[in-house]
């Protein structure tokens, strides 16, 4: 019998705990030089005006995405030419899982994607994070309509709606092996449920906002920016969300097995240039949501001037500072941004995602290179 993971627990203790798992390294080292660290995340402005000519090197690396903010950093950085490859195409995709299966044929070679993602790419595909991006915690929330009985109570110590025999029962529209996923496991296992107690029906985050709005279900899970859309175009009752449960969820920058192994330079030429831009993204929030406004107009996503300064807000690029703390290895072979998602990982091991055999391949060989991010802070 498999002892029972406590996910909220697990998060929470994930800061202080140390992870043994590797934190895979190379010892191939790129030709160019990165943009010193220290100046592009105390000074983003002044780094813009010293930094280093773009390099001139095409690559023949496809760059993936989701629609969401974290993809806009490497449409950028291609649009800038801070990144120069053969196909300028970011292909998108709706989800971590449907990302995932793309890697078996080649499709993509770097990307971002999110904590789902990254955990289920690493068993299936041996996928790794080379850098940390966009976080989707304070976004991930889930909703009930007005005259849902949930929406009448008061929140608890956690800012959740409703005791454990209001939301028995109900009919949960929510995209299994993703955040929103996790952050409704979190909200159960905080009411002392499980899965069983609620009927969850699994749908990609877009069409549960269309199915629910239509009049399906009880309760539904979303990210931005449709949260963004359901608190302007609806009446929905927040009655949960990730941060008051305490569930930290990052996205990353990933790259596959492949591009590591056989384009090592191309692939640190790309988290260069994602690093760059999202370091003037960062630094120029109000054009920053200008762009991010078109840019869902682009992928099909209807969203407001107001939800696309809303969504800048909430979800700025980790900082290259932040990064080098994530990455950086400790005398015990660990990092921390492979211990955050291992917590995850265990996450998904509990929930029958993955095997306690593919949990223990993940923290024997881990989720993390952490050689990228170990040739930019050296300045290589």
């Amino acid at each position: 019998m498999k002892k029972t993971r406590k996910l909220v627990a697990l998060l929470l203790a994930a800061a202080m705990v140390a992870s043994m798992a590797a934190c895979g390294s190379k010892e191939e080292k790129p030709a160019q030089e990165a943009p010193a660290a220290e100046d592009t995340a105390d000074n983003p402005q002044e780094s813009e005006e010293t930094a280093e000519p773009a390099d001139d090197t095409v690559y023949d690396l496809k760059v993936s995405g989701h629609p969401y903010i974290h993809a806009l950093a490497s449409v950028y950085a291609i649009d800038q030419g801070y990144f120069k490859c053969e196909d300028t195409t970011v292909d998108m995709y709706s989800g971590g899982p449907v990302q995932n299966e793309a890697i078996a044929s080649g499709a993509w070679d770097v990307g971002t994607t999110g904590t789902g993602g990254i955990v289920l790419g690493a068993v299936g595909y041996n996928l790794k994070a080379i850098a940390y991006t966009s976080p989707d915690e304070n976004t991930v929330d889930l909703w009930v309509r007005p005259d849902s009985p949930l929406a009448g109570c008061t929140p608890d110590e956690k800012g959740v709606y409703g005791t454990a025999d209001d939301w028995k029962g109900l009919t949960v529209l929510c995209a299994t092996g993703t955040s929103c996923h996790m952050m409704l496991i979190g909200l159960l296992e905080h009411l002392g449920l499980t899965e069983d107690d609620i009927n969850l029906i699994d749908t990609s985050v877009a069409d549960s906002y269309a199915a629910f709005k239509a009049g399906t279900g009880d309760v539904v899970a979303l990210w931005s920016p449709f949260g963004f859309q359901a608190e302007e175009d609806t009446d929905w009752v927040k009655v949960a969300n990730a941060v008051n449960l305490g569930i930290i969820q990052p996205c990353v920058v990933v790259a596959t097995e492949d591009a590591i192994a056989n384009d090592w330079d191309g692939v640190y030429a790309y988290l260069k240039a994602y690093l760059q831009a999202a370091t003037e993204l960062n630094a120029d929030p109000e054009g920053t949501a200008d762009l991010l406004y078109d840019f869902e107009e682009d992928q099909g996503i209807s969203l407001s001037e107001t939800a696309a300064v809303k969504e800048v807000e909430s979800r700025p690029y980790a900082s290259i500072e932040r990064n080098k703390e994530l990455f950086t290895v400790r005398d015990d072979g660990g990092c921390e941004a492979n211990d955050i998602l291992l917590v995850f990982a265990e996450f998904f091991e509990g929930q029958g995602k993955i095997s306690e055999d593919d949990l223990n391949a993940l923290r024997e060989n881990g989720l993390v290179d952490t050689s990228f991010m170990e040739a930019y802070m050296n300045g290589q």
